[in-house]
């Protein structure tokens, strides 16, 4: 191995360039702001694999099927069949909402999967800015759309408002779960029990 290949295998190699120290050994306890973005990533982690479990359930398709149809859908696409089932199902499967307010409660759950992932793509798709000396923490975001042209975004931020957005999404998880505690068919008109 010629000096060139030592110094690409030494820097570039993921797999031999493995430290088995732990966080706290690497960087000492873990921080507020990255541990709170960390949390908001999983929660949303947690509430897209919720939205899979009950495409499957409403689809009643053997499980490994299901994660075929599912795996490669987009957390919208993954929004959208979950509505298209149940509007296609809920009048031969009993869900656990109000009774007379399903529609309605539906419809509000949907738009709160969808700020959902509105929030999430807000912070993990933004520069995240903490000064130090204030400690003021600033998400900036920059695009340039066909409609809008260029928009910069500068929006103040703090550690409860991430917090909020993170529990906002895994009470939106915990929603989508109690939506199926009573998932069953229906008993249908003129059948016997």
């Amino acid at each position: 191995m010629n000096e060139l290949e030592k110094y690409i295998d030494q820097v570039f190699s993921f797999e031999k360039n493995q430290d088995p120290t732990g966080y706290i050994d690497r960087v000492g306890p873990p921080e507020e702001l990255p541990a709170v973005i960390g949390r908001i990533s999983m929660n949303f982690q947690s509430l897209e694999d919720e939205l899979k479990k009950r495409i499957i359930q409403m689809t009643g398709l053997e499980q490994e099927i299901g994660e075929v149809i599912t795996a490669e859908l987009s957390f919208r696409n993954k929004v959208n069949l979950f509505a298209s089932l149940y509007y296609k199902l809920k009048d031969n499967y009993s869900f656990n909402s109000l009774p007379g307010f399903e529609d309605g409660y539906f419809k509000e759950l949907l738009k709160a999967l969808t700020r959902c992932e509105e929030l999430r793509n807000q912070i993990l798709h933004s520069e995240i800015i903490l000064n130090w000396k204030t400690s003021q923490i600033v998400r900036k975001k920059t695009t340039a759309k066909a409609k809008k042209g260029l928009t910069k975004t500068n929006q103040e931020v703090n550690i409860p408002y991430l917090f909020n957005i993170s529990d906002y999404i895994i009470s939106m998880m915990m929603e989508v779960e109690e939506f199926f505690i009573d998932f069953k068919i229906k008993t249908l008109p003129n059948s016997k029990s």
